[in-house]
């Protein structure tokens, strides 16, 4: 059973532009139900090294070990579910599937077929696709995702697995700090490096009244909120503009820290924290990677919003060769995972205590032991409780 989705792949990528005025035209097209725009500078902006850094931290958090639990322990309910683990997600690029799955929280929604073959006399997906979003769009008439072909919409077939998300999806705050870092914030900072920060400079008749200074104070600070002052009008010569703009010739980093400020954006809005910008000002490249860690509960969260698609496809799968609705279940593990000074520590402990430790918790640490070695014990002293 091939794909099921027949696309045109003649479909252009649409033409976008990388600034913020039309970054508010495609974020307001999305709130109307137009995503093609803004998608597509979402995808742009992925390919920026530090917002597809931040990407694959994320994408780490949630590839987490996982179990299929049959739905009874039943001699054929475990027989399932082996099946299910074994002969199909162990064979079907299981990672990358979930990072598939994944992109619907970064882009609005994923689209995901499958090719589908007899595995050991039952039907299950050999291989799978994810197709690119230019080819789809949701109906104006009913608001459901449709295949789009030409200006026709039609509906995407049920061995189809379509994923959305109901929040903002991830990178749409990204792709304006992306903007702003790459094509705004930067030029601006390079001008001010080049002609110094502009200072705005009002002159006063010599000798005028308190009020007429305050008044033409009043209109500097108008028209610049920094950099601005009044000064008494003791230049020669006549025609003189009552005010001017100076160039004060400071030489000046500003624009390293507009760049720093929208990495920590990107980094926040991706990750839940800043530390891939603070942890990694000074620092080689490949070290201390720990920066690109994904906070914990939003990585929790992801794993919840991948296991309900990946429990949809269980229960397609399932339903193509059973009838008894007996759906086994995927959970992925979400405890916080331990260090290796956790396990020494946890193994450290039971072994004071009198527990016989097997030589593989030392081997799983990275200790090399011989061959022959045998599990240690010992009896506990009262003083070591």
């Amino acid at each position: 059973m091939p794909y099921a989705i027949d696309i045109k792949k003649v479909t252009g990528f649409p033409r976008v532009q990388f600034t913020p005025a039309y970054y508010q035209k495609a974020v307001k097209a999305f709130r109307n139900g137009s995503y093609g725009l803004v998608i597509e500078m979402m995808s742009q902006a992925a390919l920026d090294s530090h917002v597809a850094g931040c990407i694959g931290g994320r994408q780490a958090g949630y590839k987490q070990e996982h179990v299929v639990t049959p739905y009874d322990e039943t001699d054929k309910d475990r027989d399932r579910a082996a099946w299910l683990q074994d002969e199909v997600f162990d064979k079907l690029r299981f990672r990358d599937l979930m990072d598939d799955i994944h992109e619907a929280r970064l882009f609005k929604f994923s689209v995901i077929d499958f090719d589908w073959d007899i595995v050991s006399g039952l039907r299950a997906p050999v291989e799978h696709e994810k197709y690119e979003h230019k080819y789809f769009a949701y109906d104006p008439d009913d608001g459901i995702l449709k295949t789009v072909n030409g200006l026709k919409y039609e509906e995407i077939p049920e061995t189809v697995m379509v994923c959305e998300t109901r929040k903002t999806p991830v990178l749409i705050p990204v792709t304006r700090d992306y903007i702003l870092k790459v094509h705004g914030l930067e030029s601006w900072a390079s001008f001010i490096e080049r002609f110094g920060e502009p200072f705005i400079l009002g002159y006063y008749p010599p000798g005028c009244e308190k009020e007429i200074k305050d008044e033409l104070y009043t209109a500097v600070k108008a028209i610049a909120r920094s950099g601005a002052g009044i000064a008494p009008d003791q230049r020669d010569g006549a025609g003189n503009k009552m005010i001017e703009m100076l160039e004060t010739h400071r030489t000046t980093g500003d624009h390293k820290d507009y760049k720093e400020a929208c990495d920590k954006g990107i980094a926040i809005s991706i990750l839940g924290h800043a530390n891939a910008v603070e942890q990694g000002q000074g620092m080689q490249v490949g070290e201390n990677l720990g920066q690109y860690k994904v906070r914990r509960d939003i990585a929790v969260d992801d794993m919840f919003f991948n296991e309900q698609y990946i429990n949809k496809l269980i229960r397609m799968i399932y339903d193509l060769n059973w009838t008894d609705a007996r759906y086994p279940k995927i959970t992925f593990d979400k405890k916080e995972p331990k260090s290796q000074k956790d396990l020494l520590d946890a193994v450290d402990m039971f072994h004071r205590h009198g527990g016989t430790v097997p030589v593989e918790n030392y081997t799983r640490l990275g200790v090399i032991v011989e061959d022959d070695q045998e599990s240690l014990s010992k009896q506990p002293s009262a003083l070591e409780y």
